[in-house]
């Protein structure tokens, strides 16, 4: 009988991983990804993501991309280097581009002095019914 018993609830253990596996693998997924390698996917938008990184010298380096769907016809793009002053963020430098073609990007190098930096991308993409626009940010980077 507890056999049966042991069986049983070994099945029933084995059943509710069943069911919440999809879910913690998905958590799993998210809280992998860094920030700099973030990405969202619309209608008209097939990938966004933006990066700084800095180096030993103190020259920033700011990545901004969009990619659209074909369903998206046009491409706004503006990523803006922000410095971290009491808490509080600042633009520092910003730099924008915009495309007919399938994706638009901006890589642009700026010389900063101490502090903490973050990259904060706008991206819009036009379409036949309307419009798709976010934010993105990269990861803090010390320097």
């Amino acid at each position: 009988m507890s056999k049966k018993r042991f069986l049983s609830a070994a099945l029933g253990a084995l059943l509710l991983l069943t069911v919440l596996a999809p879910g913690a693998l998905a958590m799993g997924e998210i809280s992998a990804a860094t920030e700099s390698e973030m990405s969202v996917k619309y209608t008209y938008i097939n990938q966004a993501s933006t990066s700084l990184s800095i180096s030993s010298s103190g020259t920033a380096t700011v990545y901004g991309f969009v990619q659209k769907t074909p369903a998206g016809k046009s491409i706004y793009l503006s990523s803006t280097l922000q410095r971290n002053s009491n808490g509080t963020w600042s633009n520092v430098k910003s730099w924008s581009a915009s495309s007919m073609s399938s994706s638009a990007s901006i890589l642009e190098t700026y010389q900063v002095s101490s502090g903490t930096y973050r990259v904060e991308t706008y991206y819009y993409v036009s379409g036949d019914g309307g419009y798709e626009s976010g934010t993105v940010y990269s990861k803090t980077v010390t320097y």
